[in-house]
């Protein structure tokens, strides 16, 4: 009932907002050709596009006052997003029941990932994209490891920065909220009349002064810059950089609490402060990390039917860990550094020998380059660890059209071949020194995709295959720790696994009614794991090494399916309704939790429901946005037993109401926008994993723009 009632409320409150300007007879509305980026390889309209694809607008993200990534994506049908403890902390977006290394994220169409992360994915710096200088967010569901490579087995997110305009725009804004929270951003650009040069400069700093313990200060600087150039009709020459530098103070883990079962395969049903404790404060436990991406991309058009693109990123990024000897459980000081780079390269062209094909083909070289250095107050437990790895890539993708592009198919393969570098270690850190190393399997992915659109009564009917993969990351393999107990180096990784491998089919059809004022949608998807990799607590040795501790070792995976139903109204031209509905049913063939016996895979709700509603009235606006989940299960280590248990816990609640007017000035060319937010407008109580969340909080901010 409690879910019912909330659930009626929010939608209450959407068609409250709505009802109070009349709608007058729709009028037919000019039809415009949205394009998205498929990738960083072509372009294609929405019409074409046979995949499951969701756009977020810049409109939309200002309309909601978002300002970081994660906040943008938590109304995404099957979508899961978690931020653990607060902003600046770990940041979760599972798609699909899959797991948080498999959704790739993108800048502008090429990926972005930490070379040193324990998955190889960007999970480590999801907390750090705050919404500085950004265009619009797309995003895949569903297989794209044919198009963008490794970790892009459950959906890609794509994060594009916008092309400068002709003509001097700027904008500056300020915010302030609970929490002590303070937000200050602004965006400069211009460009010539010709069109031949454009520039943007964006920067923001975001900070939380206290956060929700009043000593959990966490703060984000991010920069970012677009240049575009060009000096014929034929060519275009961009550059663009990424830069961001944080700083959060980490809390303890959850922990158990009381008597506990006699096995952890009994789901405990979570209780705050009767079966476990959320995370409480660490005093001298922090976390520093900063990147940088830089992007130099060229287009040239040959003729009107080939066209070459080509790009390099070079990727740096860097995390500082420090904690003490403070804080639950036994801590050991320590400093550990991860510095991590990868350097991309990619050349390809596309050719339109006909009206029928639209044909991709390219080459890509990648380098990545592994560092985990490790700092004891006695230099007893220092150490580095420093490994290479690089591929080479080759790939084609052909979009076929027929019947006037009713019928749209495409197909695509992908081939990557590795090459992994002799590691290096410190003199006293060899765990690895006496293994035979091996270069990691050639990857081999296909996708095939179509759709039909039947124009008279506007229904879309699409379907997508795909297989997808992982290459195992640098962490995976030669993963080192100093442990204490032993006063010696452990082993963690494994230098030959192999790569995860996976197969996924999803359906669907849309149906667009009232001149498209109204589109719904129904998906259904599978995703079979076929191998996977994960962590063992008693785990064979590697040769001659050891691993007292567990290891990560090849395992069998699992499958996840489910339904996604979602509905998108503009019954008024100032009206938008969105609505969706998740059915998720996601399971494992081995547990996540060894000796468990539970399947189930952890922190996937079977249900989950999101609303967003925006009215305006003329220079006002109101937002309302609503999440809503199921139960779900939680791991939690408890430093009583040294094992873990599995806990079960209340899904969300969390409404955030937003609101705003704007003021316009010497004939529109200036703006003032007030705005402000009631966020967790129901002041639900709910933990992320144990983690603490946000109670009912505000913030308010100014907007000046030309």
């Amino acid at each position: 009932m409690k879910i019912l009632s909330t659930l009626f409320l929010a939608i209450f409150l959407t068609i409250s907002i709505s009802a109070q300007q009349q709608t007058p007879t729709p009028t037919p509305t000019p039809t415009v050709k949205e394009t998205v980026n498929i990738s960083a390889n072509f372009e294609q309209t929405v019409e074409k596009v046979s995949k499951t694809i969701n756009t977020i607008s810049g409109q939309e993200m200002r309309d909601r006052a978002d300002f970081s990534l994660v906040e943008s994506l938590k109304t995404i049908p099957g979508f899961r997003v978690q931020q653990l403890g607060g902003f600046g902390r770990t940041a979760n977006i599972k798609t699909r029941g899959l797991r948080n290394q498999d959704t790739a994220i993108l800048i502008d169409g090429i990926r972005f990932r930490d070379a040193t992360a324990i998955t190889g994915d960007a999970s480590s710096f999801l907390s750090d994209f705050t919404l500085t200088s950004v265009s619009k967010l797309e995003v895949l569901r569903g297989s794209g490891s044919s198009l963008y490579g490794t970790n892009a087995i459950g959906g890609v997110i794509d994060f594009q920065t916008p092309k400068p305009q002709s003509g001097l725009h700027g904008q500056f804004s300020t915010a302030f909220g609970g929490y002590g929270l303070q937000r200050y951003r602004g965006n400069l650009s211009d460009g010539t009349k010709d069109g031949k040069f454009g520039f943007n400069l964006g920067g923001s700093r975001t900070l939380y002064t206290k956060g929700i313990d009043n000593d959990d200060r966490a703060t984000n600087t991010n920069f970012q810059s677009r240049l575009e150039f060009n000096p014929t009709q034929n060519t275009n020459i961009s550059g663009r950089f990424f830069v961001s530098d944080a700083f959060v103070k980490l809390n303890s883990n959850p922990d158990t609490k009381g008597a506990l079962p006699a096995s952890n395969a009994t789901i405990i049903n979570a209780n705050q402060g009767v079966n476990f404790v959320y995370d409480v404060n660490d005093p001298d436990n922090s976390q520093k990390s900063n990147f940088f991406s830089g992007q130099v991309a060229l287009t040239q058009i040959i003729t009107d039917k080939l066209i070459f693109q080509g790009y390099y990123q070079g990727l740096k990024t860097q995390r500082r860990n420090e904690n003490g000897t403070l804080g639950v459980g036994f801590q050991s000081a320590s400093t550990s550094i991860f510095d991590g780079q990868i350097h991309t390269a990619n050349g390809h062209f596309n050719w339109s020998p006909n009206r029928v094909n639209e044909i991709t083909f390219g080459y890509e070289f990648e380098q990545e380059k592994f560092g985990n250095n490790g700092f004891t107050p006695s230099g007893t437990g220092s150490f580095f660890t420093k490994v290479n790895q690089s591929s080479n890539t080759f790939y084609a993708q052909d979009l076929l059209s027929f019947l006037n592009n009713k019928l749209q198919l495409a197909g695509g393969f992908r081939a990557q071949f590795f090459n992994l570098d002799k590691p290096a270690f410190s003199v006293s850190n060899a765990p690895y020194s006496n293994v035979t190393l091996s270069n990691p399997p050639t990857a081999y992915t296909f996708d095939g995709s179509g759709s039909y659109f039947f124009e008279k009564s506007k229904t879309k009917l699409r379907a997508h295959v795909g297989n997808g993969y992982r290459v195992p990351s640098l962490y995976e393999r030669f993963g080192t720790f100093y442990s204490s107990f032993s006063s010696s180096f452990t082993a963690l990784g494994d230098p030959n696994l192999k790569p995860e491998k996976t197969i996924a089919f999803d359906g669907g059809i849309e149906q667009n009614l009232f001149d498209s004022r109204a589109k719904f949608s129904a998906t259904y998807f599978y995703t079979k794991l076929i191998d996977t990799i994960g962590y063992g607590n008693v785990v064979a040795n590697i040769g001659s090494t050891t691993r007292p501790f567990g290891g990560y070792l090849n395992t069998k995976g699992g499958i996840a399916k489910g339904t996604e139903f979602s509905a998108d109204l503009k019954p008024h031209k100032n009206t938008s309704l969105f609505a969706s509905y998740t059915f998720t049913n996601s399971d494992q063939r081995e547990p996540q939790v060894s000796g468990s016996r539970i399947i189930d895979t952890l922190g996937i709700p079977k249900h989950q429901f999101t609303l967003v509603a925006t009215q305006r009235f003329k220079d006002f606006w109101v937002n309302l946005d609503f999440v809503a989940t199921s139960n779900y299960l939680a791991p939690i280590f408890s430093n009583t037993t040294f094992g873990t248990y599995v806990y079960r816990f209340k899904g969300n609640r969390k409404a955030d109401l937003t609101a705003g007017y704007t003021f316009k000035m010497n004939n529109e060319k200036l703006n003032l926008r007030l705005f402000g937010t009631v966020e967790n407008l129901f002041n639900y109580e709910y933990f992320e994993n144990g983690f603490r969340t946000f109670g009912r909080t505000g913030r308010v901010g100014l907007s000046f723009g030309f």
